[in-house]
């Protein structure tokens, strides 16, 4: 129990005891987790702060300095209704630093625990958050920053849904003044019904929409191609090409957007890593200059973002090194919440947290 994510409701029902029961045992007799001595390490790594004459603990479930290496990453996860920082190994997967708070300040409180350890790490990919930037600088002076692929890549899908998403704004802006008009249209009739004694009936509002060779609506157009944008053509099924074709020749700045975003994922292919440098800023230049070209807000959004990050973007290229173990973790930690009945009791949760994510694993 204590390495594995094991559920004790499934324990439970093997024994035909009451989960809630297996649960409390597990927690207050064969777990450990009441003992002193373990209660009193729980909280060893926390930090008091004194602020306006009163005292707030950053809480630090985790904080082991053995689980430290060459390959780091940093990432934040919901844990309950607080935010927590989640430091780890790329290459054990283990965690090294739980905390619970996201503030560089209180980040910058910890460092000196680390000992000497934060300066054997090599790179440390993360985010393209402000505090993980400082924060990363302040703990691991001689990495190299990798910015993470996943949110490059999610933020530059983003700009291109949000180009959609505009164009539909437009369409619902159109039936929305057509149906203000009726209202108004209808209450005036009702004025005059009243006025001359005739009886008011009531119409109903229709609105006429243009429909494509698809038999969609513009509205039905522009929702249905949501998922369409995500994929390259190659991937499209029948009824997606015919969506888009439909969709790109109506908005053009659709088209130019999926386009532009398909460049950016060619160049930021696996493919790539390794190939000199000086290439690959140079075809991030040429790019740079298409979306100038294409005048669209959205995408020139995400080209700003590109630029003032590249050296951390480009940094990819060097090994390949992205921020998936980070992603993993988190979506381990998501399972660990639920076989764990929620975090009701987060103490022992932490206390498992630790046995399982950041514990060396025993011999058996």
């Amino acid at each position: 129990m204590d390495t594995l994510q094991a559920n004790t409701t499934t324990i439970a029902k093997v024994l035909c005891i009451r989960s809630n029961k297996a649960w409390k045992w597990y927690r207050d007799f064969l777990s450990g987790f009441t003992d002193d001595a373990v209660q009193k390490e729980m909280h060893k790594n926390d930090i008091e702060v004194k602020e306006k004459g009163a005292i707030r603990t950053i809480g630090v479930p985790i904080l082991e300095t053995e689980n430290f290496g060459e390959n780091m990453a940093i990432d934040e996860k919901k844990i309950g209704e607080d935010m927590h920082t989640v430091i780890s190994n790329r290459d054990t997967g283990k965690i090294a630093v739980l905390a619970r708070t996201l503030k560089a300040s209180d980040l910058e409180l910890i460092i000196p625990k680390f000992n000497s350890k934060g300066f054997e790490v090599r790179t440390i990919t993360r985010d393209l958050s402000n505090t993980y930037d400082w924060f990363s600088r302040s703990a691991f002076m001689n990495a190299r920053h990798i910015a993470d692929k996943f949110h490059i890549i999610k933020n530059l899908l983003d700009a291109g849904q949000d180009v959609r998403i505009r164009y539909r704004q437009e369409a619902l802006r159109k039936r929305r003044i057509k149906h203000d008009a009726f209202k108004k249209k209808e209450k005036e009739r009702e004025k005059r019904c009243k006025k001359d004694g005739e009886k008011f009936i009531k119409k109903k509002f229709s609105y006429k929409a243009k429909k494509f060779d698809n038999q969609e609506t513009e509205l039905e157009l522009l929702a249905r191609s949501r998922y369409l944008l995500y994929k390259y053509e190659s991937d499209w099924t029948d009824t997606q090409k015919e969506r888009a074709e439909i969709l790109f020749k109506e908005y053009p700045q659709i088209k130019k957007a999926y386009e532009l975003s398909l460049k950016f994922r060619t160049w930021y292919r696996k493919d790539n890593i390794g190939n000199d440098i000086s290439l690959i800023n140079k075809i991030l230049e040429q790019w740079y200059e298409q979306v100038e070209k294409a005048d669209i807000d959205e995408m020139s959004n995400f080209r700003s973002l590109v630029e003032r990050h590249q050296p951390h973007i480009t940094a990819y290229f060097k090994e390949g090194h992205t921020n998936a173990i980070a992603e993993c973790i988190n979506s381990k930690i998501q399972r660990f919440i639920t076989i764990n009945q929620g975090t009701r009791d987060r103490e022992f949760f932490y206390f498992r947290m630790k046995n399982y994510f950041s514990a060396p694993q025993k011999e058996i």
